[in-house]
């Protein structure tokens, strides 16, 4: 390992231990007349990869410990009636548990809320002439209900008008 390398890790080191005990990156990039990055890329060197490997290894690790801590505590617990021993068993269960993911909700109750349906383009038309319709005077509105009863060439026939070719056709567009 060459000198620069050795002081590289020195540093390194040196910045683990600062944040370990709680320093600021900032301060200690002060001290060191570097970047906070820096700083950032050298805990990133000195600091273990946490990757699902990683975790899972963790994970496996604290389990066997806990299992050894169990036996100890539980059998303290059974042999000595010891009320904290047996709490710190249920403790231990319980972070056991936690680990593995055991306390998860095992059924969930999917509640669907329904969003209130938006009036279609038809409907909001529809609903704007029923609105003027219905603000016509009751003499206009009687009149039009009696027309409709009787359909509306009837209607005109008994009010001695006809219908025009051009009322009977629709104008075609260009």
């Amino acid at each position: 390992m060459s000198d620069t390398s050795k002081a590289d890790a020195a540093r390194d080191d040196f910045i683990l231990q600062e944040r370990l005990s709680g320093r600021s990156v900032r301060s200690i990039s002060k001290e060191l007349h570097c970047t906070t990055a820096e700083v950032d890329q050298a805990l990133d060197r000195v600091l273990p990869k946490i990757d699902n490997n990683a975790k899972l290894r963790i994970i496996a690790l604290d389990l066997d410990r806990l299992d050894q801590l169990l036996k100890t505590f539980f059998t303290r617990a059974m042999e000595k009636v010891d009320a904290q021993a047996g709490l710190l068993v249920v403790k231990i269960l319980e972070r056991k548990a936690a680990l593995l993911g055991l306390d998860s909700p095992q059924k969930l109750d999917i509640v669907q809320v329904q969003a209130q349906k938006e009036p279609s383009g038809h409907d909001k038309i529809k609903e704007a002439i029923m609105r003027l319709a219905n603000s016509a005077p009751p003499a206009q509105r009687a009149a039009i209900r009696r027309m409709e009863e009787l359909g509306f060439e009837e209607a005109l026939r008994l009010l001695g008008g006809e219908v025009e070719a051009s009322d009977s056709e629709p104008e075609k567009l260009n």
